[in-house]
């Protein structure tokens, strides 16, 4: 797994840290994966793929601390502060400039439904992928897919022959974020 080589910010949580930056490298990976798939051409939308990312890294965190959310929350919350802000910086200022404080908001208010929509519709993905043991995550893969492209994957065929490739990455993903998250010194992710 990639991840980002950028300085973290003073005083801010290791974890939020790592988990910003691994979230960045899922969705390079994505996009290094879709490119070798033939559809390096297709239009993307970043945003998508970083909440996409961010529903992942999250999950494999929450999972490393055994679910426990209470342990779990302070970094969680912090972390979607960090991404709100590098949605912000690096896209809605950078590429869509706001024209004033109420489009800034609105922005705000809008990506954080969005976010929530897209979290509450990929967990149901992946708890039924994990209820039916489906290591193919083929239920969270095919609600990630229908929301990436600007324009939908009409070929049944061109979408099935992703979930391979998609679902191999998302294993290694999956694995490499909770090994990301293991304690030092500690053997596997939960081990005392």
């Amino acid at each position: 797994m990639t991840t980002t080589q950028e300085v973290p910010a003073a005083g801010a949580p290791p974890e939020i840290e790592l988990m910003k930056s691994l979230t960045l490298g899922v969705v390079g990976d994505l996009a290094r994966l879709l490119q070798e798939e033939g559809l390096g051409h297709k239009p993307a939308k970043i945003v998508e793929a970083l909440v996409f990312a961010m529903f992942f890294v999250t999950e494999a965190f929450v999972t490393s601390k055994q679910g426990n959310l209470e342990e779990a929350t302070p970094s969680l919350d912090g972390f979607y502060d960090a991404m709100m802000e590098y949605f912000f910086r690096e896209i809605f200022f950078k590429k869509e400039k706001a024209k004033d404080l109420a489009e800034v908001e609105q922005r705000f208010n809008q990506l954080s439904g969005l976010i929530n929509e897209r979290y509450q519709e990929y967990r149901r993905g992946f708890a039924e992928d994990h209820q039916r043991r489906d290591r193919s995550f083929e239920k969270t893969l095919s609600a990630f897919l229908d929301h990436l492209f600007t324009e939908a994957l009409t070929d049944a065929g061109e979408k099935a022959a992703l979930f391979a490739p998609l679902s191999q990455k998302l294993g290694y993903f999956w694995t490499g974020c909770l090994m990301s998250f293991r304690p030092p010194g500690k053997g596997k992710v939960g081990e005392a």
